[in-house]
């Protein structure tokens, strides 16, 4: 049975997040590091933007900057998210492609325009989230997506890296669609009003009301709950035993270093303004 690193569950700023991300790919491509999990929460709220995606085009940078909100270039593809500080649970999967298993046993229908590599992720998250009473399907809204009632929960992006594979995606306790589209912009042509309506009947949190009502859903669960029953999953779907190895001095030292030469200057910010 193969050993992966597990972090700890853990909260920090958005460039910091994002820094560790990239200093623990770097660990895993340079073999200095087993396959890693981690989970995470954001503290300020973040908006996150793909690596190729204008920063112009897709943040309201005045909001943001005057409620708070951090706005950090991903080195991933995918859209514009924001990360709402308590409302939602974060996870990175930095894994040898090989570790990534190739068949699953699942009762859902993948689509198959979603990369393999997705799929036994997507699938250890949704098994997760059975256990606590979420019905889970699976979708390709705007990218590899869980929906839950037809709403999307957790939307996932992904970089490969010399066959290290770097995803990262969220699992949504709550939204708030009126504060989310006044730091993201809505598309050329698309309303404000539009917008907050159509994530109101396509996106959904674990915390919400509706799901909270339903039968099949138990009472509302804790973060670090929700947490070690998605590790179990994980373990379980890839046949692998987790130890937690919490972040070295050596891991943050880099990663407040990268903060401050990358993810907080303009050059990386606005690479594509």
């Amino acid at each position: 049975m193969e050993t992966w690193r597990l972090l700890p569950f853990m909260t920090y700023d958005g460039y910091t997040n994002m820094a560790i991300d990239e200093i623990l790919l770097n660990r895993v491509v340079n073999k200095q590091s087993p396959n890693i999990l981690r989970f995470y929460q954001w503290n300020p709220s973040t908006a996150t933007i793909g690596r190729n995606q204008s920063l112009s085009a897709e943040i309201n940078t005045d909001f943001a900057r005057n409620n708070n909100v951090q706005v950090v270039r991903r080195i991933t593809g995918g859209g514009a998210v924001l990360h709402s500080h308590n409302n939602e649970i974060t996870y990175s999967v930095i894994a040898n492609t090989s570790s990534i298993p190739s068949k699953i046993q699942s009762s859902r229908h993948y689509d198959p325009t979603i990369s393999p590599r997705y799929v036994a992720i997507l699938e250890a998250l949704a098994q997760g989230l059975e256990q606590i009473g979420y019905p889970i399907d699976v979708g390709t809204i705007h990218c590899p997506a869980l929906l839950t009632q037809g709403k999307k929960i957790s939307g996932n992006a992904q970089l490969l890296r010399r066959n290290i594979l770097l995803q990262h995606g969220t699992i949504l306790l709550d939204v708030n669609p009126e504060f989310m589209y006044s730091v993201l912009k809505a598309p050329i042509g698309v309303s404000y009003t539009r917008m907050v309506q159509s994530v109101r009947s396509k996106v959904i949190g674990l915390h919400s009301n509706s799901l909270l009502a339903k039968e099949n859903a138990g009472p509302k669960h804790g973060d670090g709950e929700i947490v070690q029953v998605l590790q179990d999953s994980f373990s379980k779907i890839f046949r692998i035993r987790l130890e937690i190895i919490p972040l070295t001095d050596e891991e943050l030292n880099k990663a407040e270093k990268l903060v401050e030469t990358k993810y907080r200057t303009p050059a990386w910010l606005e690479k594509h303004p």
